[in-house]
């Protein structure tokens, strides 16, 4: 009669060919005290500061895409060309406008910081997770020249919108302020593969990342 196993017993498991996955180390996963210093810190505040300075334009492009909304509005219920409030409304924009141009000095800084970071990187070690310094300059630069890229899209619409011909096309031009297409292009420009492009968006969680250590 067999007997029933106590509780508590384990039996071995066989070794059936399988090894544990190691993956690459970055700085960050390395320090236990989370305080970079050298070119890793350099990296880590690059990545911070260009994520702050997103966040700071999401902020601003929905408040130009409530703008627009009501400009839109004014064109499909318009008595008049321009009415009173048009005026109003096309001030707000410009305000936004003017705030966002003020970025792109900032992302343009942004571009020089990582390149001549890039420069100074002697080995090819990775900086965060997986990517390292040539996929972290062309993710950043990637990022940033599409915030400036969309960035004239913007005061195209906001040259335009106002003086829309019929409802239609104010939609149109309200449509492309929220949009963003610019920004959905990401790392899909000429002749860049699938996987640049994935490895692009790979930016905010880099952020995230970077901005944990403190």
């Amino acid at each position: 009669m067999n007997e029933t196993p106590k509780r508590g017993s384990t039996t071995p498991h066989r070794n059936i060919g399988y090894s544990p996955l190691t993956l690459p180390q970055s700085p960050a996963a390395g320090s236990t005290q989370k305080n970079l210093t050298g070119l890793p810190r350099v990296a880590r505040d690059i990545v911070t500061d260009l994520y702050n300075l997103i966040q700071h334009w999401n902020d601003n492009h929905v408040t130009g895409a409530k703008i627009v909304k009501e400009i839109a509005v004014l064109k499909a219920n318009r008595t008049k060309s321009y009415p009173p409030q048009l005026e109003e409304y096309t001030n707000q924009l410009f305000n936004v406008i003017q705030i966002l141009e003020s970025y792109k000095e900032r992302f343009e800084g942004i571009i020089t910081q990582i390149k001549a970071f890039e420069k100074l990187r002697v080995n090819d070690d990775p900086l965060f997770i997986s990517l390292d310094t040539s996929a972290l300059t062309n993710a950043i630069v990637s990022v940033a020249e599409a915030y400036i890229g969309e960035l004239k899209f913007k005061e195209l619409v906001f040259e335009n919108i106002a003086h829309s011909k019929n409802d239609r096309e104010a939609l149109a031009y309200a449509t492309c302020w929220t949009h963003q297409k610019h920004l959905y292009s990401i790392g899909e420009g000429i002749g860049a593969a699938p996987a640049e492009a994935r490895r692009c968006t790979k930016i905010k969680h880099m952020a995230a990342e970077a901005i944990d250590i403190v």
